[in-house]
């Protein structure tokens, strides 16, 4: 449990802020009747798989479901050191205002994205990243690339938005989630009274 919500929970954003009432239950009462899973059983690893699917969805929903929000956003890092690294650079990706502000003006600005990698405290070479706006590249070897910019913004344009940022570390790979900033968060949360 502690290791599937490390990669699906608590790699979800709307805000940056953890509500006090934030959890994560499973719970097991044998009503099934089916055998008991141990270490030993063949059936965990299908088991495991399923929860980590299920928490999966469930997490991108709360993104998805965010004040506001009107796109659901992935930030994919492949190709890290390691799966920590990969993971700090895709939560600051999604959790950005400034990233996510313009997934909401649906303008695919590619230096939002290296701009929170580099507040992210994961070091790493500009130099050496390719960046996508759905299948859009628009940045590699430290610089823009030629590419369509109405094409670009497009990849905006849905419910569902994928950024993917890659390295040439190492093999490990991490995905964050979170949703755009709109001026209906900003209502809801400043209409909010105690």
């Amino acid at each position: 449990m502690k290791e599937v919500t490390a990669r699906t929970f608590n790699r979800i954003t709307v805000d940056g802020d953890t509500s006090p009432n934030d959890m994560v239950l499973l719970m097991a009462n044998g009503a099934a009747g089916n055998e008991t899973l141990t270490q030993g059983s063949a059936d965990l690893a299908v088991f495991e798989r399923a929860v980590e699917a299920v928490m999966r969805e469930f997490a991108k929903e709360i993104a998805r479901d965010g004040e506001g929000a009107t796109k659901l956003v992935e930030v994919v890092v492949e190709g890290a050191e390691s799966e920590e690294k990969a993971a700090t650079l895709a939560r600051a990706v999604a959790g950005s205002s400034l990233f996510k502000a313009a997934v909401y003006g649906e303008d695919a600005n590619w230096g939002r994205v290296i701009n929170a990698m580099g507040y992210s405290g994961a070091s790493f070479d500009p130099g050496d990243v390719e960046l996508w706006f759905g299948p859009v590249k628009v940045f590699a070897d430290g610089e823009p690339v030629a590419h369509d910019a109405k094409e670009a913004n497009a990849t905006l344009a849905g419910e569902e938005v994928t950024v993917t940022a890659r390295l040439k570390e190492g093999e490990a790979s991490a995905t964050a989630w979170g949703c755009d900033l709109t001026e209906e968060y900003v209502r809801i949360n400043g209409s909010y009274r105690t």
